[in-house]
């Protein structure tokens, strides 16, 4: 391992370096029994910033009334709607029509705010942790996390199959992003393929998993005053 401004060392002693840093590794996300790949626990870190604190509850809580002229107050003029050139408040009223009391955006923003998240710096913050906690070691497109404490994995599409593992805020290999609707008589929903760590199939029901790479918020303070300023998913 070599380290920006200072001396080589010999392979012997780098080898050692990198087995200590990847014991440290597995030690922290590779608990046996415990997880899959790794634990991602809740993070929310908008109480460190009270002006913040206070905007998030004030854009909750339009989210919750469905207010769409008020929501508008809430977003840059310049807001990043994708990763194109779809910019701007006027492209998020065509994208997600929130005059409609059925708009998508309603569910999306309340899910990505009620998941936490965390500050980058004093003037960014970004939601959910899922994507801003999520760590840089595993693929965003091939893994998930498990949003809930005792999450059942089942054999099958439905709750009529039987448990084969109970997961708490894992980390865990997605074998298809492609949900399956539940097969089970008299129940709707949908359940995502994963990998287990000893190599079964499992399903999770899909609002307790999350891509780091499905929507999320940034909010950025300019010139005094909290914004949204994406409202992204994808990479």
């Amino acid at each position: 391992m070599h380290l920006r401004g200072q001396k080589y060392r010999p392979t012997s002693f780098r080898r050692a370096i990198e087995l200590s840093v990847s014991l440290i590794f597995c030690l922290y996300y590779c608990v046996a029994g415990n997880a899959q790949v790794a634990k991602l626990y809740p993070v929310d870190e908008a109480a460190k910033d009270p002006s913040f604190y206070t905007f998030r509850a004030q854009l909750l809580k339009t989210i919750q009334q469905k207010d769409s002229a008020s929501l508008y107050g809430f977003l840059s003029p310049a807001i990043r709607n994708s990763f194109g050139d779809d910019n701007g408040v006027g492209v998020f009223k065509r994208m997600w029509k929130p005059e409609l009391s059925t708009s998508k955006i309603w569910m999306e923003l309340l899910t990505v705010l009620a998941l936490g998240g965390k500050f980058e710096g004093e003037r960014m913050f970004m939601a959910p942790y899922t994507y801003s906690n999520f760590p840089d070691q595993f693929d965003a497109f091939e893994y998930g996390a498990i949003v809930g404490d005792g999450v059942n994995v089942r054999r099958g599409p439905g709750t009529d199959h039987p448990i084969i593992r109970t997961l708490s805020f894992d980390i865990i290999r997605v074998n298809d992003w492609n949900w399956t609707p539940t097969k089970t008589r008299g129940e709707k929903g949908g359940w995502i393929t994963v990998a287990l760590s000893d190599g079964q199939k499992g399903y999770v029901a899909r609002e307790y998993i999350r891509s780091p790479v499905d929507y999320r918020a940034i909010f950025n303070k300019e010139n005094g005053r909290w914004v949204m300023t994406a409202f992204v998913a994808g990479d």
